[in-house]
């Protein structure tokens, strides 16, 4: 089964927590050393309690030499030692099964993500994506790390603990066993309103992550109309609501802590005062009168560790209910359904690409043109499915056409190019390129009316068509877009640093250096989105120049265009109106 498909199984109507407990599978060995490290460190603290014991009742008691004891203090000696190593090894092991873990559903949100595409994704804010890979992963580290191993932990040793003092003295057990279900009956009662309140908080982080990056790129409008001090009273009023969310979840798990604390000091108080008045004489009941100093010690100092693995339990319980909080998040992710295109995507490439060639000379790939066909495609937006985007569309575009589509907004344009980009899937009829290839495994270029590219130099965005392309090969590229003269009067060439969505270029070199980019992918299939809106006549030219020059009957084209220019310059005009084809003519 593929990452993708088990997503799609593991993702659907199964609740936060279930879905939490199916990750650690990954990790197994990681819990059995941690959980094992506690039960070892458990054995020890029974041990260090009875040598501590043993020693004070040789000096206070029975009176024995010095020398008589040594070994016993090297004994306990080395139990503290030993105890370090099992705390040190039960963190080491928690983190890296944390690390394991979510750095793998990391890896899924991020191909889910991909698989679903940009059409599929409109629902959702980006900051709200960004958020789920970023705070919501990092916040399941805890649950990992600290609360599953500590929950069985809190389940084991106390019992064993409390048998430890059982056989010491029974009273003394009776009164641990009475006390100890207290704590975690408080907890789930407390820890109801813990989560309710962490899953209301990760929801807040979601929506100031999406809201302060809308701001940040709305920099520009804000000031035009002189907004920025509104815009940042409403980023400040966001982050004082999420302040006041992470208080109130503070408030409960201090809330947690102090029920946790009252209940052990009660339960430890009252052993206390069993072990003082039976030591004292005072009590000449039961197993009372014949308790001696070794045992009653020995009680002492395990009846606060019969708590302890429960307090840690306690502590951790908040990052169980921040982890439900940001599986919430994150599973909504998940559960998005995907298109049997992109389930497929593991399917060898080979079996639908031709054997892509490379130019001798320039080392360009020289791909073969394919053919488009959508076969009676209709897609439907909007709720209950009122709106069409496409309506039975039959069409077919032959290899190496230079088809340009042009009609209305709002006529379904934009869906034909994400349905052959395999961005989005028909509700009826199919899409095909060459006859079998299904749009999303490859063969596919795409060019939008603002291409984007990245924070980096020009020689890393070209190079994200094409990872192992030799210099040759990217000027070659830039060549072909009419762009080298214009990468070589740069400062540093290639290596020129390029802002966000290509700032340090102007629209036109943007939309070139994109075409060399798809240039360099060597698909043959290439989609334009209005490649030249919001260009001068030249610009607007050298682009469509450009384009011939990548065509050149290689390549198969598809552009959207309003341009009257552009829309002259295929071979062939589509008009579609109202989701139908109304016009199919040829230059």
């Amino acid at each position: 089964m593929s990452d993708l498909e088990q997503q799609h199984s593991e993702s659907n109507d199964v609740s936060p927590a279930r879905w939490l407990n199916a990750q650690a599978k990954g990790a197994r060995g990681a819990f059995a050393i941690s959980i094992g490290m506690g039960l070892v460190d458990a054995v020890l603290i029974v041990a260090q309690a009875l040598l501590i014991a043993w020693i004070a009742n040789g000096a206070l008691i029975t009176k024995q030499p010095l020398e008589d004891m040594l070994p016993a203090f090297a004994g306990l000696g080395a139990v503290f030692v030993l105890r370090a190593v099992c705390t040190w090894a039960r963190a080491a092991a928690g983190a890296w099964s944390a690390k394991t873990i979510t750095a793998a559903v990391r890896r899924r949100l991020y191909r889910r993500i991909a698989a679903l595409g940009p059409a599929r994704l409109q629902g959702y804010h980006s900051g709200q994506v960004a958020s789920a890979l970023v705070e919501q992963v990092e916040a399941l580290e805890g649950y990992y790390a600290n609360y599953l191993p500590q929950m069985v932990l809190a389940t084991i040793i106390p019992l064993g603990l409390i048998a430890v003092v059982f056989v010491l003295d029974v009273i003394a057990g009776l009164l641990l066993l009475l006390a100890a279900p207290l704590v975690p009956l408080f907890m789930a009662l407390i820890g109801m309103k813990a989560e309710r309140r962490s899953q209301e908080q990760q929801q807040s982080i979601s929506r100031i992550s999406a809201h302060f990056l809308d701001r940040l790129r709305g920099l520009g409008t804000l000031r035009i109309f002189r907004a920025t001090e509104r815009a940042a009273a409403d980023v400040e009023q966001a982050a004082e609501d999420y302040r006041a969310r992470s208080m109130g979840v503070l408030k409960v798990a201090f809330l947690s802590s102090a029920a946790l604390e009252l209940i052990s000091a009660v339960s430890i108080a009252l052993v206390a005062i069993y072990i003082g008045f039976s030591l004292l004489g005072f009590l000449d009941f039961g197993p009372g009168p014949e308790l001696g100093l070794l045992s009653g010690l020995a009680i002492l100092i395990l009846a606060p560790e019969v708590f302890q693995p429960l307090r840690r339990f306690a502590v951790h319980y908040h990052d169980r209910a921040t982890a439900i909080g940001a599986a919430e998040q994150i599973t909504q992710l998940l559960a998005e359904p995907l298109p049997a295109n992109v389930l497929a995507e593991d399917a060898p490439r080979s079996q639908y690409l031709k054997p892509l060639e490379h130019d001798p000379d320039s080392g360009l790939p020289q791909p073969q043109p394919v053919a488009l066909s959508f076969d009676r495609v209709s897609v439907r937006f909007h709720r209950g499915g009122t709106s069409a985007g496409l309506q039975d569309l039959d069409l077919k575009i032959s290899a190496g056409e230079k088809v340009v589509i042009s009609g209305p907004s709002g006529a379904g344009k934009s869906t034909l190019l994400h349905l052959a980009a395999g961005f989005l899937e028909p509700d009826q009829g199919a899409v095909r390129i060459d006859g079998q290839l299904p749009p999303g495994a490859g063969g596919v270029a795409w060019v939008g009316q603002r291409p984007w590219l990245f924070h980096g130099t020009v020689r890393e965005n070209l190079t994200l068509a094409a990872p192992q392309a030799q210099e040759r090969t990217l000027w070659a590229a830039l060549e072909y877009a009419d762009l080298a003269e214009v990468v070589r009067s740069m400062p540093e060439g290639m290596a020129t640093p390029l802002g966000e969505e290509g700032h340090g270029l102007s629209g036109g070199q943007a939309s070139r250096l994109a075409l060399a980019r798809a240039l360099l992918a060597g698909a043959p299939l290439l989609l334009l989105d209005e490649p030249t809106a919001g260009l001068d006549p030249d610009s607007a030219q050298r682009v469509l120049k450009a384009l011939e020059r990548l065509a050149d009957g290689k390549r198969s084209i598809v552009m959207v265009a309003h341009d009257a220019a552009a829309q002259r310059w295929g071979e062939r005009q589509l008009v579609i109106e109202q989701g139908r084809l109304v016009e199919d003519r040829r230059a």
